[in-house]
């Protein structure tokens, strides 16, 4: 379905991509990967034709659509669900013909296209997509402006879902979305009927939803067959297998050389030193396998005393605006613990990291730690804070004005920030790149407890790998709410479900909350419709206006057919040749057909009456 060969395509001069080929076939799932800035949003766009490549072709089979989800995060008047809706273009445009009052034969070519589409059940789609990633059942109505930017690129990934496309491209959809949503997104693409093309640095996500791996390493694309974790493995093998054959023929060259320096000089010996020579040049030489992880020096200290208690919270609330988000919460955070928090959206996660750090007070109850304790409180709000004129280098002086350069240029080294990263002013930086520095003037600190709130955003695998391997050694107590479940497991050695206004210790691991996720849903569809029929409601698909005209217009297309048939029925009865021409029985069953018709015309009237009294309301 996707071909490219031999593509290059060139960034300020430089080539960012060179002589790639990458096959997509019908139904495949791919997911794309390599360091941030290695070109992987570079190809999407070249896939989308937003962009020219320089050599090469990118060919999309011929009828084939593509869908990818926006990234510009749009403020609009328009409602949540209508925004979905507008993902599913053909859905549209049959919706714009089959308003037009004229029907002709266009408009009974849409009504057929527009009922295999199942275009009647397309917001129950549109609603379960939004529901799915996380919107409540009462925001399909608000409009778009009133979210936040998280919140928008999440409606911007539901529209691209919306979209019935052959090959779906996704730009790390996982950056905006809660653990529950991730789950879902899983669920929803190992289902999907078409192609997809994702870029993520969630190692589950990619092992749970992708069946071949598209490396981008280097200016090149490798393709490997199998999930994440395949592709690691047999990408390991192949950097062994390279530097091997690069030590022989080192080997080789050392030996061949040798010989020349030796005998080159030699009459007898001098024809064959020529040969070798010739040889050398003609020699492919083989590159020293590159070291792809280069942030393994990462590293977060504790202070040698901690106390065993070092957080407490004793019959803490709190709450926005007069709503309670947390209620009644004990806890007592001890040295060297391991925790993770787990809850849906908008439960109190971040919340409650902010009490312990001090950020928030509780409206009632108590936060105590212990005297001199030193808390690290990582959030990625807090990177707006960093002086974009400033440097790495300057950051870390104005932290640790009594080091030397050397001290803190080797510290930052550390963090993936070597070269001429830490002369860079802030606001060049990309978001790991922040990310990555704000890490670095935490650990400074030596703190006895790390606060991390959501830390992997915008870090891409290397260092996910990295923080994990530095959290493990890291001997303070760890806080962490993530939706990287690889980093919670190999984290967390206690696990606290925030939901419902409370904070308790989970009993379980992270298969039995994605249960508890799965059962809360059924729970809350089911509250949902006991509600709805209580109260008499109607189901939102049919109470919403677009699907009551959408019904109305197939229901005025069936009573136009019916009058029309038994305005010809009512003209052959009154006509006298109808009596001396046909049988007794024929004209029984015209009158049959005619007071049936008759029957079918008052019901579809009746049904078109109720949908018009529903439009009213």
């Amino acid at each position: 379905m996707l071909n490219i060969q031999l593509l290059t395509f060139h960034q300020s001069g430089v080539p960012l991509l060179q002589n790639c080929n990458l096959q997509v076939f019908a139904g495949e799932r791919v997911g794309l990967v390599g360091k941030n800035g290695c070109g992987k949003s570079t190809l999407f766009r070249l896939i989308r034709g937003a962009v020219k490549p320089d050599a090469g072709d990118v060919n999309l089979q011929t009828g084939k659509t593509i869908a990818f989800v926006e990234q510009e995060i749009i403020s609009s008047d328009q409602t949540v669900l209508d925004f979905v809706l507008d993902g599913d273009i053909e859905l549209r445009q049959l919706e714009h013909i089959l308003g037009q009052e004229a029907h002709d034969a266009a408009w009974f070519e849409a009504q057929q296209r527009y009922e295999t589409i199942d275009g009647y059940g397309a917001q129950a789609r549109a609603a379960q997509l939004l529901s799915g990633l996380g919107f409540a059942s009462e925001a399909l109505q608000q409009p778009v402006s009133a979210f936040s930017g998280g919140w928008r690129m999440r409606l911007n990934l539901a529209r691209a879902l919306m979209h019935r496309a052959d090959l779906l491209l996704l730009d790390e959809p996982t950056n905006h979305l809660d653990l529950e949503a991730i789950i879902w997104l899983e669920q929803y693409l190992v289902r999907y009927p078409g192609s997809f093309i994702v870029v993520s640095h969630d190692r589950e996500f990619l092992n749970a939803c992708t069946e071949r791996i598209a490396h981008v390493n280097n200016r090149r694309i490798d393709v490997y067959t199998g999930n994440y974790d395949d592709f690691e493995r047999a990408h390991a093998e192949r950097l062994q297998q390279h530097a091997q054959a690069y030590q022989q023929q080192q080997k080789q060259i050392a030996h061949m050389e040798d010989f020349v320096r030796r005998f080159r000089a030699k009459a007898t010996k001098a024809k064959q030193a020529q040969s070798r020579v010739k040889a050398l040049e003609r020699l492919t030489r083989i590159t020293p396998a590159q070291m792809e992880n280069g942030y393994f020096g990462l590293k977060f200290d504790a202070p040698e005393y901690s106390p065993d208690v070092l957080l407490r919270m004793s019959d803490a609330a709190f709450g926005y605006d007069g709503k309670p988000v947390l209620e009644k919460i004990q806890l007592i955070l001890r040295a060297g613990a391991r925790i993770a928090l787990l809850g849906p959206n908008g439960a109190g996660k971040s919340t409650l990291i902010k009490l312990l750090t001090g950020e928030f007070s509780p409206d009632s109850g108590t936060v105590e730690s212990a005297r001199e304790v030193s808390v690290g409180y990582f959030a990625q709000h807090q990177l707006e804070h960093l002086d974009s004129n400033a440097t790495p280098l300057q950051h870390m002086a104005r932290l640790a004005p009594a080091q030397t350069e050397l001290e803190l240029r080797s510290f930052l080294g550390r963090f993936g920030m070597g070269g001429d990263t830490e002369n860079r002013p802030v606001g060049t930086f990309s978001g790991g790149e922040k990310s990555r520095l704000a890490l670095a003037l935490l650990a400074w600190r030596k703190p006895h407890v790390l606060l991390l709130d959501e830390p992997t955003n915008h870090l891409d695998l290397d260092m996910r790998d990295a923080l994990t391997f530095a959290l493990d050694a890291y001997s303070g107590a760890v806080v962490l709410v993530s939706h990287d479940r690889s980093l919670v497991r190999a984290v967390a050695e206690e696990l606290w479900l925030v939901a419902d206004g409370r904070v308790q210790v989970f009993d379980g691991d992270l298969d039995d909350y994605k249960n508890w996720i799965e059962n809360r849903r059924v729970q809350e569809t089911a509250q949902s419709r006991a509600v709805m029929n209580k109260t008499g409601q109607k189901p939102a698909a049919r109470s919403n206006r677009k699907a009551l005209l959408s019904r109305q217009s197939k229901l005025e297309a069936a009573l136009n057919a019916a009058q029309k048939e038994l305005a010809e029925a009512d003209r052959q009865l009154a006509d006298p040749a109808t009596y001396t021409q046909r049988t007794r029985t024929e004209i029984d069953q015209l009158n049959v057909a005619y007071h049936a018709l008759k029957t079918k015309i008052e019901a579809l009237e009746e049904d078109w009456l109720e949908l018009e009294m529903a439009l009213e309301e």
